[in-house]
């Protein structure tokens, strides 16, 4: 095998860096991955691509870029309980230390120990030719779906839906999603999926409604403006939705969602950033 391989970093100022850097060996408990597909995450291109917005954890760490990985394992540590070379997987972004409360209740994201480490941001990721993982991170993927749609799902399909799990949608209800980026439109798809009944899909961008439109990812499109919440009740006889998503992380997104939605509905905001002010 080669010693060296090319990798991406985001130093900020709107640059990409590549670097020939050496292809590290795994240790205990930790697989080597061959690289098949590596996706860019809004994150990214937030906070540090764009520098001036990554804060804290969130600012560049000097690692190499990418959290939605998904590729071969070639080579693998001692000590590996389920995992074996040759194996195709996708690697979990948030790498957490595994013992606190959150993380034996399966929430990794939220752990609360300083060993807890993101793929991309305070680890190397996923813009490489190969990447090294930790076994307890990896996600088996099956042979029907692509190396591609594996480094979409643990993250943007991931996230999506653990929001819906959270507002249980189901075969009775209307939702209304709210920003039509990625995410989204994986929001939509997941809800169609768990047997939504009508699903309304606003956004500031035509472009993206016709997206949603032509895939037969939504029924019903629409700009968000002054009448969107006019055309959110009149699709629902006046009563409002009974689940409403925000994808947006915008102000007037998030309100819209709120005020779509019936009395005993739930909504969910996956979209980060933005505050939301409302008359209770």
């Amino acid at each position: 095998m080669q010693k060296t391989m090319k990798a991406a970093y985001l130093p900020g100022n709107s640059t990409v860096v590549l670097k020939e850097v050496e292809i590290p060996e795994p240790g205990h408990g930790e697989v080597l991955i061959k690289m098949k597909s590596s996706t860019i995450c809004g994150s990214d291109i937030r906070a540090i691509y764009r520098e001036h917005t990554g804060k804290g954890p969130e600012g560049y760490q000097n690692k190499i870029c990418g959290h939605e990985p998904s590729g071969q394992i070639v080579k693998c540590g001692p000590g590996l309980r389920r995992f074996k070379e040759g194996d195709r997987v996708v690697v979990y972004h948030i790498s957490g230390c595994g013992v606190c409360n959150d993380c034996r209740r399966g929430y990794m994201i939220s752990c609360t120990s300083p060993y807890r480490r993101a793929y991309g941001w305070q680890r190397d990721g996923g813009m490489a030719e190969y990447l090294l993982a930790e076994e307890k991170d990896l996600v088996l993927l099956p042979d029907s779906l692509t190396y591609t749609d594996g480094a979409q799902i643990a993250c943007g399909f991931g996230t999506v839906y653990e929001g819906l799990e959270k507002i249980g949608v189901c075969g009775n209800d209307a939702v209304l999603v709210v920003g039509l980026g990625p995410v989204g439109l994986a929001s939509l798809m997941l809800a169609r999926a768990m047997g939504a009944t009508k699903l309304i899909g606003v956004d500031t961008v035509q472009e993206r409604l016709d997206i949603a439109k032509s895939k037969g990812l939504a029924d019903e499109v629409f700009l968000s403006d002054a009448s969107a919440l006019d055309k959110v009740l009149a699709l629902t006889d006046g009563n409002g939705v009974e689940r409403a998503v925000d994808c947006s992380g915008n102000t007037y997104g998030r309100q819209l969602a709120i005020r779509a939605t019936r009395k005993w509905g739930r909504v969910v905001f996956i979209g980060e950033g933005g505050t939301v002010e409302f008359n209770p």
